[in-house]
């Protein structure tokens, strides 16, 4: 679904109170006003919409909703169930109609089966917890009737107005899809034809969980998706970068042990594995259990719960994600990272662009401001033979390059504490990465003058935070050519003659 302005939106709703009010459908009913401007406020609707709402939900027949329980731990609905505004009793008695859900419904038996017979002729959004075992179906059987859960997934999925996979069972097969994956789990939108929203998360907040359906039930079309069909309102942006503990990342300040007095007074927790850097959600914004913390505030990392594969692919949770703590590997090669660098280096070994090299100086200039100025005192305490080896080697003098490996060097001189030989050290430890996924960088290329020039002070900041963090020199040597073959491919879709020299 593509964006809409708020105007747009404020239409559609108009039009649709107009249209409930001139029909028999009409069903009075009292809204508390204060969660419908909750609701509006996480989805960033405009100011005219939470009025226009609350005026929508107070004469809508309620929109039914199926909650379908597939491969999950009911965790999705816990999260629900610990909602504030709306209630969970508001959100099933005023705003929707929760016909369905195995594990809070008085029927069972035949009397449940009756219940999903019934809701097929009539209009409702269904909510799928869990992933689904569609090869070998036997994995899950369900229900009075021995039905496979692929069997009523597809059944519902048919009838249904708009589908949601709740939480990241759902979205991308969760736990269940881990390797070595025995019942061949996936997630819905794998089986299914029809367009599917992911709300992942282990489990997704209250908040994604509600405020998805309400958008839905105001104004009858999906809201704006990214590339994975996640709401771009609650997964748009990286979680770290919301993060309360984000300064002391950038300061290089790191807890060491949960136990210990920097975990205590807000430090990064990166060090001993958070993986907010790799994350997308609202989790810092939201909060879990009516907003009364989340994991990071409560002292433990980010486990790149709503990413897909995360149990696989994102290392020891309580390390960082260095080949040294991997244990992925030694269980299926296939998940080693191998990436073509002949051409990659080639392109970047072409661009036209100036950057001091003097990493000296380049030390001195990020040193500037007082985030900076903490991070190379900190680096220069965790890696004194580095900083030795810097002191000794560089003087004050300026040495402007545009030798792409100058940079790839630097990278390795602030790793290694030594110069780099071998081009080929470099590539080697990139290609033998375990992770395929690269830790974010800074580029920033200044186009003032004739030449571009790199910014260095960005360009050569995320590595001294990474190494601090414990990140190792596999891990830097691979995120750094992943992030600068980006950064170069933007700059080359407006094929800027400044830049391009191939």
């Amino acid at each position: 679904m593509a964006k809409l302005s708020n105007e747009e939106l404020k239409t559609i709703l108009e039009n649709r109170i107009v249209e409930i009010k001139n029909s028999s459908l009409e069903d009075e009913k009292i809204i508390n006003e204060e969660s419908v401007k909750t609701i509006v406020k996480h989805l960033s609707l405009g100011n005219e919409i939470p009025s226009l709402a609350k005026q929508f939900f107070e004469i809508a027949p309620k929109m039914k909703v199926v909650w379908l329980h597939l491969c999950e731990c009911t965790g999705c609905s816990e999260s629900l169930l610990r909602s504030e505004l709306p209630s969970f009793d508001e959100f099933i008695f005023d705003f929707f109609s929760l016909e369905y859900h195995e594990t809070l419904m008085a029927a069972n038996g035949t009397k449940a089966e009756e219940l999903i017979e019934d809701i097929l002729d009539q209009d409702f959004l269904l909510a799928v917890e869990g992933g689904v075992a569609a090869i070998d179906t036997f994995f899950l059987t369900i229900g009075a009737n021995a039905e496979s859960g692929h069997e009523i997934l597809q059944k519902l999925a048919k009838k249904a107005k708009a589908i949601y996979a709740i939480g990241t069972c759902s979205s991308y097969g969760g736990i269940q899809a881990a390797y070595p994956n025995p019942s061949k789990t996936c997630g819905i939108s794998e089986v299914l034809t029809q367009k599917v929203v992911n709300i992942p998360g282990c489990p997704p907040s209250d908040v994604n969980i509600i405020a998805n359906l309400a958008f839905f039930a105001l104004f009858g079309i999906l809201p704006e998706l990214d590339e994975q069909n996640r709401p771009v309102w609650a997964y748009g942006k990286c979680l770290h970068d919301m993060c309360e503990r984000k300064a002391k990342f950038e300061s290089g300040i790191f807890a060491e042990h949960f136990d210990d007095e920097a975990a205590k007074n807000g430090a990064c927790l990166f060090k001993i594995g958070c993986k907010g850097p790799y994350t997308y959600n609202n989790c810092p914004k939201v909060k879990f259990n009516s907003k009364t913390s989340w994991p990071v505030a409560s002292g433990h990392g980010c486990i790149a719960c709503s990413e897909k594969n995360f149990w696989d692919e994102f290392g020891n949770y309580e390390k960082p994600m260095a080949n040294i703590f991997s244990y992925a590997k030694l269980q299926n090669k296939d998940f080693s990272t191998q990436f073509i660098l002949e051409e990659q280096i080639k392109t970047l070994s072409n661009i036209d662009f100036e950057f001091e090299t003097n990493i000296k100086l380049i030390l001195q200039n990020i040193a500037k401001n007082k985030l900076g100025a903490l991070l190379v005192e900190n680096y220069k305490k965790s890696f004194e033979a580095n900083y030795a080896f810097i002191e000794k080697n560089f003087d004050e003098s300026s040495n402007i390059s545009s030798d792409f490996w100058k940079y790839l060097e630097i990278n390795f001189i602030l790793a290694k504490g030594e110069f780099l030989k071998n081009k080929e050290d470099f590539l080697n430890a990139a290609q033998n990465y375990t992770f395929k996924h690269a830790s974010p960088y800074d580029f920033k290329l200044n186009l003032s003058g004739e030449k571009p020039k790199l910014d260095v002070s960005k360009s050569f900041r995320m590595p001294l935070i990474y190494l601090c963090g414990g990140l190792d020199f596999e891990g830097i040597a691979f995120s750094v050519l992943k992030a600068f073959e980006k950064s170069v491919k933007d700059v080359l879709e407006f094929n800027n003659p400044k830049i391009v020299n191939l």
